[in-house]
């Protein structure tokens, strides 16, 4: 499936859930909450994910069976709830992380037994409430909770959440490899002069989209944005081994769901997700193309992308399949953003390989032994495959953003879009990068400025300049910009390493010429005034002639033309 493209969002549906509560019953949706045996599964489409909660009591002087022992001044809050679906669980608190509580999770087979206690990692995340890792259950049909440490009573208001993903009749169509369709056509031709496509066919690997894993798109309420990629950072998801290739789908809603409403990120954390059989799966929306920021791993989100193992490496082995998706993965991603994977990196002042697990940064066992203890290798793998993609060697860098089935190409500046209105000045950009595909998603995100124009400006100093053919026309004067029809505050803003990419040229001064002309032009009040003769312009002038700045023929074009000088 190379290249998979953003399609039309629909809604997904999901299997209605029940909860029973031992203490305080509160749902986290509006429906009716009614008692439930172990889960079945539901073979026809649902109506969407259904996330229910329990607010975690003060244990007093009861105790779960066979719970976590307390230690002397703990304060022990507990829950019980049944479960239906391929379920995902989690704890939250209002608050923040600082009081680090013990909370751990057993579950109950449909046959009645209790399995063993898990720990649940608290991680820090983009706002929002504190709170757990996720941990998928899968089909169980009963979850209790515990939460425990002399800091549990200042945490708020404790609830364990658990998220029935339902089932779609699509989930039963996913195929272990994907299956591989042809690259969708642009709707427009873009100019064979800038690199749109990939080079020698080399593209993304084989991936399934947000809409194939029924990603439920009105949930997504995290506004998408992109930052500096300079790394990867590889986790798990924890929780079951057990799961075969169509459950899949149902355990990236469970994720998404909790990650997006429970812990109020807005949309799923991890920008990729690998499942055991070796399927590269699409996480976060902004755009695979793209530089997305994601919520993984706090305080290296802006600068890595994170790719999630689903299950739990520590407890069963990671697979070879597995491991194989990551390598496919971090090769073509890395190189599309200029990364090194044999290199170092610098973040938060930490000198760190360019591709490291999460507890090589924070204070977790993720990303699992039997990964986390696989890094060299994966760092040698992609390397070696980065060979194949030296075609496309930091090309996802680019300002320019395009939806596939839309005719109009974006230059990014910040969080505003500005539209390209002509050829010749996409042309003349073309050092910026190339044009990335963008999902609607992310293009609708994007605040709508004014159409973009020839005149960028220098994010360091303000300095601001004439762009043509990739060439810098530093403009000295706020009446030099007037003199071409534009003002000071008329510029789209560059990165610094966009404005360096473009040469820098003479100043912009006001006369003109095409280097295909010997007409000579005057420019003034945005117009230019064409200049009959060399005798005339010496009598314009004085004999004191400025020099003359030599545009294309396209650039020098788009000036309208006004009455003789």
């Amino acid at each position: 499936m190379s290249r998979v493209r953003a399609l039309p969002f629909r809604a997904l549906s999901a299997a209605v859930a029940a909860v029973l509560v031992t203490g305080v019953l509160a749902p986290a949706t509006g429906a009716p909450m009614t008692p439930s045996g172990p889960s079945a599964s539901v073979a026809t489409e649902a109506e969407g994910p259904r996330t229910t909660s329990v607010v975690l009591q003060d244990d007093g002087p009861q105790t779960l069976v066979q719970g976590p022992a307390a230690q002397e001044g703990d304060v022990r809050l507990t829950a019980s709830a049944a479960v239906t679906g391929f379920a995902t669980v989690g704890v939250t608190w209002t608050g923040d992380n600082l009081a680090a509580p013990a909370v751990e999770v057993r579950t109950m087979d449909g046959a009645g037994t209790w399995g063993l206690w898990t720990a649940l990692e608290v991680e820090p995340g983009p706002g929002g409430e504190g709170g757990t890792d996720p941990l998928v259950v899968g089909e169980v049909s009963r979850v209790e909770a515990v939460v425990s440490g002399s800091g549990a009573s200042s945490l708020g208001e404790v609830r364990l959440t658990v998220v029935d993903p339902g089932r779609r009749a699509a989930d039963a169509q996913v195929t272990t490899p994907p299956p591989s369709i042809a690259p969708g056509g642009r709707s427009t031709p873009i100019a064979s002069s800038l690199v749109t496509g990939w080079p020698g066919g080399v593209g993304a690997p084989s991936f399934y989209n947000r809409e194939q894993w029924g990603a439920d798109e009105s949930i997504m309420t995290w506004r998408p944005a992109q930052g500096d990629i300079k790394g990867g950072v590889i986790h798990h998801t924890a929780g079951t081994n057990d799961y075969t290739p169509q459950d899949v789908p149902a355990i990236l809603r469970g994720i998404y769901t909790y990650h997006a409403q429970t812990r109020d990120w807005g949309d799923i954390g991890y920008n990729f997700l690998v499942d055991k059989y070796g399927n590269i799966w699409e996480g976060r929306a902004g755009g695979i193309e793209l530089e997305t920021i994601g919520a993984h791993a706090s305080g290296y989100n802006r600068n890595t992308v994170g790719v999630s193992v689903m299950g739990n490496t520590s407890t069963a082995t990671v697979t070879n399949e597995a491991v194989d998706a990551v390598v496919r993965l971090l090769a073509w991603k890395l190189s599309l953003h200029g990364v090194d994977a044999a290199a170092t990196t610098t973040l938060n002042g930490n000198t760190l390989p360019t591709i490291f697990g999460h507890r090589d940064v924070a204070s977790t066992s993720c990303p699992g032994n039997t990964l986390w203890s696989r890094q060299d290798e994966i760092r040698r793998r992609v390397k070696a495959a980065q060979a194949e993609y030296g075609a496309i060697r930091g090309q996802g860098t680019g300002a320019f953003v395009m939806s596939p089935w839309q005719s109009d190409v974006y230059l990014v500046s910040g969080t505003t879009k500005h539209r390209v209105p002509s050829m010749s000045l996409l042309t003349s950009l073309a050092p910026l990068g190339r044009v990335s595909d963008a999902p609607g998603v992310y293009l609708s995100y994007l605040s709508t400025g004014p159409d973009a124009g020839r005149f960028v400006r220098d994010p360091r100093d303000g300095a601001i300049s004439l762009v043509d053919a990739g060439t810098r026309y530093h403009a000295e004067t706020c009446a030099m910009i007037a003199r071409y029809g534009a003002t000071c505050t008329e510029w789209v803003g560059l990165t610094g390493s966009g404005w360096d990419s473009l040469r820098g040229g003479p100043s912009l001064t006001e006369l003109l010429k095409a280097p295909d002309s010997d007409a000579v032009y005057v420019v003034r009040d945005g117009k230019r005034h064409h200049v009959s003769s060399w005798q005339r312009l010496v009598a314009l002038y004085g004999g004191k002639i400025p020099p003359i700045t030599v545009l294309t023929s396209a650039a020098v074009g788009e000036i309208p033309e006004g009455s003789p000088a």
